[in-house]
């Protein structure tokens, strides 16, 4: 009974992952001319390092499927400035607390000089979440 129970909650997980559409963090620099986005985004699995996004460059775009074990969340620390001098430490996405994963969920920030804006749609203008936090 223990096996049967083991391999429908397998099978089920497998199953999921199949038919749920990857969920995305679009990350946008909105500085303007000249000025460069630096951030480091990271999840409990993955890291993809620091990089770089140009003024109106096409979005950075993080694609990934909920952990259906432990909660799923991404973390970008976002840096902008002639010497980096403003920054702020963003949980750009966390999943909920239920053991069934969100497919196709979005999650929009943009960074602009007066601060961080975010959208949950790309169909929504984003609205000003978080002011930058100057070293």
């Amino acid at each position: 009974m223990k096996h049967l129970i083991l391999f429908i909650l397998v099978t089920t997980y497998f199953r999921l992952h199949e038919a749920c559409e990857k969920n995305r963090v679009l990350l946008h620099n909105e500085l303007g001319p000249g000025r460069i986005l630096e951030f480091h985004c990271y999840s409990l699995h993955n890291d993809l390092g620091v990089k770089n996004l140009n003024f109106n460059a096409p979005p950075y775009v993080i694609e990934f499927h909920d952990d259906v074990i432990i909660r799923t969340a991404w973390i970008c620390l976002l840096r902008q400035g002639a010497n980096k001098e403003y920054s702020y430490q963003v949980e750009v996405y966390r999943a909920g607390y239920n053991f069934i994963p969100k497919c196709g969920e979005i999650r929009v920030w943009t960074a602009k000089l007066d601060g961080i804006y975010f959208s949950r749609s790309l169909d929504t203008p984003p609205v000003l979440a978080l002011r930058w936090n100057k070293a």
